[in-house]
C-alpha cells in the first residue's frame, strides 16, 4: 500500500480518523494485551472497529461489555447503535432487555433522544408487547402516549 500509486505513499503522516482517539487507543491495548478494558457506550464503537479490521475476538470482547454493562438508562443508546452497525444479536439482546424493562427505558433520556425514524421503527417491534405499567400504581399506561411525549 505504501509503495504504490495510493495518495498515502508520498505523505510523512497518515491520519486515521475514523474513530475516536480512545477507540484506537484501546484497540492498540488489545493487539498488545488481549484485553478490553471501557464503558459500553464505548464498547460500541470499538465493536464496529472490530469488524473494520476483521477482530473476530474483539467483537465478541466488545459484545460481552455491551450485554454486561446494559442499564434501562443506555439501552436505547446501545439499541441505536447495534442497527447503526447492523449487529442482529446485539440489536436483538438490546430489544429484548428494553422490553423487559419498558417503562423504565421509554422514561430516561436517551430513549428520548432517539431519532424520530428510530422510534417509528422501534414502536412496531413494542405493539405486540402490549401495554406499559407505571411502577407505582401497577396501572396500564399506553405506549403512545409514551412515544408522543417523545416526538
Amino acid at each position: 500500500m505504501f509503495r504504490s500509486p495510493f495518495t498515502e505513499s508520498s505523505q510523512d503522516v497518515i491520519e486515521v480518523s475514523q474513530f475516536s482517539y480512545e477507540v484506537y487507543r484501546a484497540f492498540l491495548e488489545f493487539l498488545y494485551t488481549d484485553q478490553v478494558n471501557m464503558e459500553p457506550e464505548d464498547a460500541i464503537h470499538l465493536m464496529d472497529l472490530a469488524n473494520a479490521y476483521c477482530e473476530p475476538k474483539l467483537k465478541y470482547l466488545c459484545e460481552r461489555i455491551i450485554k454486561q454493562g446494559i442499564t434501562t438508562n443506555n439501552a436505547a443508546l446501545l439499541y441505536s447503535a447495534a442497527l447503526r452497525y447492523k449487529n442482529q444479536d446485539l440489536e436483538e439482546f438490546c430489544f429484548r432487555f428494553a422490553l423487559n424493562h419498558m417503562t423504565a427505558v421509554v422514561q430516561s433520556e436517551a430513549f428520548i433522544k432517539l431519532d424520530s425514524d428510530l422510534m417509528k421503527d422501534f414502536y412496531p417491534e413494542i405493539r405486540p408487547a402490549g401495554r406499559l405499567l407505571r411502577r407505582s400504581h401497577r396501572q396500564p399506561v399506553a405506549l403512545t402516549m409514551v412515544v408522543m411525549v417523545t416526538d
